[in-house]
């Protein structure tokens, strides 16, 4: 674990060396993977599912590039986290929003139902039952940072875009399953968080 966590910092610290020597501020990296993603939600809505897939997938690289060069060029600070983790929402938003445009088989239900659901359980309450933790006070603010669960977002992402990749290669149902299944682990990894705030 140590060493792979090690492995992971020498690369994100190779990636900050390599992309410090361009002149653009980390904001700025995080500025150009919100316009990379929305110009893979516009293919993504055109049908043009590869394509799009290919640019969310830069949008994500984009993304690593901002805190890797404040890492290197010795920028981090909270602002720029925050404006970091807001764009991280958005793109994410982008992404499931883009499919509102594209036919999806019925699964069930709707398939905008499911994009709603992942939307609301993955992308906005999560993060909110943790921020209003902190907020109410109800537990420590480290505490509240530390809560986690069966799904966050690397994993939800992680699922959606396997679901996609393999709705592109076989059928789209596969990206349909992916949002039901990201849909459920959502909604128990808030229970997890509510659990785990209600016995500290």
């Amino acid at each position: 674990m140590l060493k792979q966590e090690s492995s992971l910092r020498n690369i994100q610290s190779s990636i900050g060396k390599t992309f410090a020597i361009i002149p653009l501020s980390p904001n700025h990296w995080t500025i150009l993977s919100l316009l990379v993603a929305l110009a893979a939600g516009i293919m993504i809505s055109f049908g043009e599912l590869f394509l799009g897939l290919f640019l969310f997938a830069l949008a994500g690289l984009l993304d690593l590039v901002d805190g890797a060069v404040a890492r290197a060029r010795n920028q981090v600070s909270k602002l720029g986290g925050f404006i970091d983790g807001v764009a991280d929402r958005f793109v994410e938003a982008i992404f499931l929003f883009s499919f509102m445009f594209y036919t999806l088989p019925e699964i069930f239900i709707d398939a905008k139902i499911w994009l709603a659901s992942v939307i609301f359980l993955g992308t906005c309450m999560p993060s909110f039952v943790r921020a209003y933790a902190d907020h109410k006070e109800v537990i420590e603010k480290s505490k509240a940072l530390a809560l986690g669960g069966l799904c966050e977002r690397s994993e939800r992402l992680l699922i959606l875009i396997l679901g996609l990749f393999a709705g592109i290669v076989f059928s789209m149902d596969f990206f349909v399953y992916s949002l039901i299944i990201a849909s459920v682990l959502s909604a128990v990894t808030i229970f997890q968080r509510l659990l785990q705030i209600s016995q500290r």
